[in-house]
């Protein structure tokens, strides 16, 4: 009976959340920090205490994730307050058509990187089960396995990956601790870690700190998909801050830690060392799990609105296989550079409706203004923006990551695209006079 109860629950895809089903920030907070107990973090915390100091890597990946804790609370904000998904949020700051753009570009980003997890996956876990048991598995079928599990609990819904993260977070938290005092015992060892100098390449602490907030920024851009569910903007706000500083930070901070204590960035390898092989499991399925099932959760939101006529569950399930396929055929080892090309694209889209929501039009996102058509094909103004702004990105971005590489600001390329469209919406919106009361709805009802 509970079983169908959760099956059948509705997800709220094209309305808005009704209060009876809203959530608490710390519930909400728990999806984040499983979202960001991924393997990727684990490699890059490795990356940066190889290449910096302990300390130097800590302070780099604290104010990282202070920014991105930052873009989350506001972007959870616009989401609970409206009650809406990200794709929901995008028809009322690009048009109804505008939107369809828009969403398409960020849903196979979200599908790509859905490929690109669960490849990683299936790479890991044949390094894991061949070590522990000398069997010589094909990649392809625990990319398999990991495609079908992170798809379910997307296809289910938000309540199926609540449920997860309630389950995941505690254990995944006990095996990393548990993995530090293990390390660390029969001496003073944390003491001398942070006067150890780099092994690696030196690392500059700014281009840290664009690793770490390059890595969340697209999840902070949906973040309304999670947060609409919210029982009050400050359960968003708390969720959205709270959930991208731990999440992000805490398992960069234990791969920092575990990589010096143990003198190699392969955390895996940690755990095999000292004999946690089913542990390696065990923190592998789960990472992976809780991050990637958020990356197809959002791909079905957005697919909902581009087919309004076919259930939201059955889209899931299609970008699921999709983006399984991906994995299985190897395609995520020459999808990356695609995907930089994509990513750009994603970032400005945040900028966009948290200037529109905070400083232009908030009255305009209200779900009566879709059911009385009283939103404009296009937004031609938005679109023109988020154009732009993606460009510079992508000027921003280095030629080695698929970018043009013309010249830098942030440092982040996606921080680029996300704070120029921040101003130049600001500024088209002010020129054109559309925060004044009454003027944008009356040019909404025109378009019609």
């Amino acid at each position: 009976m509970k079983i169908s109860s959760v099956l059948l629950d509705q997800d709220y895809a094209r309305e808005p959340v009704p209060l009876s089903q809203r959530r608490g920030w710390i519930r909400l907070s728990l999806i984040w920090v499983a979202m960001g107990v991924d393997l990727s973090a684990l490699v890059l915390g490795s990356a940066l205490a190889s290449g910096m100091t302990l300390l130097k890597a800590m302070i780099a990946v604290s104010f990282g994730s202070l920014i991105l804790a930052s873009i989350g609370a506001a972007c959870s904000y616009v989401g609970s307050a409206t009650s809406l998904s990200t794709a929901m949020i995008n028809r009322f700051t690009f048009g109804e058509r505008g939107a369809m753009v828009v969403i398409l570009i960020s849903t196979v980003t979200m599908m790509g990187w859905f490929g690109v997890t669960a490849g990683f996956f299936g790479e890991s876990a044949h390094a894991v089960i061949y070590a522990l048991t000398g069997w010589e598995v094909e990649t392809y079928w625990f990319a398999l396995i990991g495609g079908i599990l992170m798809t379910m609990t997307a296809t289910i819904g938000y309540k199926a990956m609540e449920k997860l993260s309630l389950v995941a977070v505690p254990l995944m938290l006990s095996f990393l601790i548990g993995l530090i005092i293990k390390l660390s015992m029969g001496g003073d060892q944390i003491t001398v870690l942070f006067s150890i100098p780099p092994e690696g390449d030196p690392i500059k602490t700014g281009t840290a700190i664009s690793l770490v907030v390059g890595a969340f920024i697209l999840a902070c851009t949906s973040s309304p998909d999670v947060a609409r569910w919210a029982k009050s903007s400050k359960d968003a706000v708390l969720s959205g801050f709270f959930g991208f500083l731990i999440g992000n930070s805490l398992m960069m901070f234990v791969a920092a830690f575990l990589s010096r204590l143990a003198g190699t960035e392969d955390v895996i390898k940690i755990m095999l060392s000292i004999g946690w092989g089913v542990f390696a499991v065990v923190l592998l399925i789960l990472a992976q799990w809780t991050t990637n099932d958020n990356n197809m959760y959002s791909a079905g939101l957005n697919l909902s609105i581009l087919f309004k006529w076919i259930p939201k569950r059955v889209l899931t399930i299609i970008a699921g296989v999709i983006g399984t396929g991906f994995a299985m055929f190897g395609i995520y080892d020459n999808f990356i550079g695609f995907l930089s090309i994509l990513s750009p694209f994603a970032a400005p889209i945040a900028g966009i409706y948290l200037v529109e929501y905070f400083f232009l039009n908030r009255s305009r996102f209200k779900v009566a203004y879709l059911r009385e058509m009283k939103v404009p094909s296009v937004y031609w103004h938005s679109l023109i923006v988020w154009f732009v702004s993606a460009l510079l990105a992508m000027m921003t971005t280095s030629s080695e990551d698929g970018g043009l590489g013309l010249f830098t600001l942030t440092q982040v390329p996606v921080l680029d695209g996300l704070f120029s469209s921040m101003l130049l919406q600001w500024v088209l919106g002010k020129v054109m006079d559309r925060s004044k009361p009454g003027e944008g709805l009356e040019t909404e009802e025109q378009a019609v």
